[in-house]
């Protein structure tokens, strides 16, 4: 297992022996909500903040749904996840699953499905904590998609993001594409063997 703050060798913790000394130092901490280990003394996580932000948003009078939060609900509830993946995630496509099961299999830590830390309500197909990367997998191509794809790229630049976009024709070559299009992003001692 890796550090889920540098990922460095830890053996089956989540924290290396130095993130874990700094973890005693009370400079590493869980976030509150989500649980996850993050570099700083707040009780929230960026993301879990950003969320809460949102929610307290969201129950004022005043507030609209944006484009994007409007179309990646549509997308949501109209795709449901039902592939497992083997790392057992819930993916919403065979593509969705070859990505999950080869990040998996490279030994690349990976979230499915999360939030991006931005003000609108963005959800990224995978996230590679290690390179602070997004990885988006565009598979289909009818006019509601096509919209929603623009949004989502759209935020990804305003805001910075590096972004790896993949496609079915990507999907038939997985091992030859992913090291190429993920190796500016992870540590140079970083194998794919």
């Amino acid at each position: 297992m890796v550090c889920q703050i540098c990922g460095a060798k830890s053996g089956f913790y989540p924290l290396c022996k130095n993130c874990f000394n700094l973890k005693d130092e009370g400079k590493i901490t869980k976030c509150e909500d989500c649980g996850i280990w993050k570099k700083d003394a707040k009780p929230l996580c960026y993301e879990c903040w950003l969320k809460s932000n949102k929610l307290k948003q969201k129950v004022s009078d005043d507030y609209k749904i944006s484009d994007i939060e409007a179309e990646e609900k549509n997308f949501r509830d109209k795709f449901r996840a039902k592939y497992r993946t083997d790392d057992g995630h819930k993916v919403r496509s065979k593509a969705e699953q070859a990505i999950d099961n080869w990040l998996y299999h490279n030994e690349i830590v990976h979230a499915y499905e999360r939030r991006v830390p931005i003000e609108e309500d963005l959800f990224c197909d995978f996230f590679i904590p290690k390179g602070k990367v997004w990885i988006e997998y565009w598979g289909l191509e009818d006019k509601k998609y096509l919209k929603r794809k623009e949004l989502k790229r759209a935020l990804y630049k305003k805001y910075d993001k590096d972004l790896i976009e993949l496609t079915d024709k990507d999907i038939k070559n997985l091992d030859d594409i992913l090291p190429l299009k993920l190796r500016p992003y992870l540590p140079s001692n970083f194998s794919f063997d």
